[in-house]
C-alpha cells in the first residue's frame, strides 16, 4: 500500500519504484562482493600460515587429496 502512495505521488508506476529498488540493491552487493573476496582471500592466507606454523612438516594438502579418494 506504501508504494502505491509513493508511486501516486512521484506519478510514477509501482513497477517501476520495485525495478528502482531492485537495481539499487544489486549495485551495492556488486560494489561489496570484490571486498569480500579480497577479505576472505586474506583471512585464507592467514589461516593457511597459522596451519602452516603450528604443523611444520605436514603437508595439509596432500592428507586433503588422499582423504578425498579413500572415501
Amino acid at each position: 500500500m506504501e508504494l502505491k502512495m509513493i508511486a501516486a505521488r512521484s506519478r510514477k508506476s509501482v513497477a517501476d519504484l520495485v525495478r528502482k529498488g531492485v537495481n539499487m540493491i544489486i549495485k551495492k552487493e556488486k560494489g561489496s562482493k570484490k571486498a569480500n573476496v579480497t577479505k576472505m582471500l586474506k583471512e585464507l592466507n592467514k589461516l593457511a600460515r597459522e596451519n602452516a606454523r603450528q604443523n611444520p612438516g605436514l603437508n595439509l594438502t596432500k592428507a586433503l587429496i588422499e582423504m578425498r579418494y579413500e572415501q
